[in-house]
């Protein structure tokens, strides 16, 4: 039986969701509730130069920001990709009481940065990991200490 009417459309909606895995306290893997994204394909935010930029940490933090993932994730691509670049991590904190907190801070901020590259098959020969504490800090003042809440992004050729 031929049908009559061939007009009708068939609508279908692509959707996708992402999960986080991570180790809690007591070294029992995690997951965290994901996103769902309409259209996975499409870029979620404009891709800006991956070989260097920032990341801003909470205060007493080294959770990377959901809305950063999508530039490491970049880089992370881009390393894979290209195995004669390495990237240069470089950890700053000042909202400790003591230097040695600032420094133990800011090496917690980019040993999460690289712990996430090498999840993402980032060889290790291809990441530096640098922390300073306080001691590379632009602003001392109250009003900017979110700016120096950060991990400094490189990506650079091998030497």
């Amino acid at each position: 039986m031929p049908l009559k009417d061939s007009n009708k459309v068939l609508l279908c909606i692509l959707l996708t969701y992402t999960v986080q895995y991570f180790f809690n306290t007591n070294q029992s893997l995690m997951a965290e509730e994901g996103v769902v994204f309409e259209n996975p394909y499409q870029k979620t935010e404009k891709q800006t130069d991956v070989t260097f930029f920032k990341i801003y940490f909470a205060k007493k933090s080294n959770q990377i920001p959901k809305a950063d993932l999508i530039k490491l994730q970049s880089v992370a691509d881009f390393l894979n990709q290209n195995r004669n670049y390495e990237i240069r991590i470089e950890g700053h904190a000042v909202e400790g009481k003591t230097n040695k907190e600032n420094i133990l801070l800011s090496e917690k901020r980019s040993l999460e940065v690289e712990r996430f590259l090498l999840i993402h098959f980032v060889e290790p020969n291809q990441i530096r990991r640098l922390f300073y504490g306080n001691s590379k800090t632009p602003n001392l003042t109250k009003e900017h200490e979110a700016l120096n809440r950060r991990v400094e992004i490189n990506v650079q050729p091998m030497n």
